[in-house]
């Protein structure tokens, strides 16, 4: 999943995606919303069928891209710790 940046500025993070993995991306959404600084985390589909993904991002007193990557390596912590429980 390669994320396509549309629009970046500092209190703002626009994404686009051809992969259509909601469930992924919801699991980001998710995150997003635990810090305090973000002020708006969404997507929609362009097109059910043939669209892209697109995923915004607002913040407020971080940076975006920083509050983004902050939320995926939480995530990926966890997948982690699931994977180590797993074994």
């Amino acid at each position: 999943m390669k994320p396509k940046v549309i629009d970046s500025k500092k209190d703002l993070l626009k994404l686009s995606f051809q992969e259509k993995d909601q469930g992924f991306i919801n699991l980001v959404k998710d995150q997003l919303w635990k810090d305090k600084a973000t002020t708006f985390a969404g997507y929609r589909v362009t097109h059910p069928q043939v669209g892209t993904l697109e995923f915004t991002l607002k913040t407020k007193g971080k940076d975006a891209k920083k509050v983004w990557n902050s939320a995926v390596d939480a995530l990926s912590k966890q997948v982690d710790e699931l994977k180590k429980l797993i074994k």
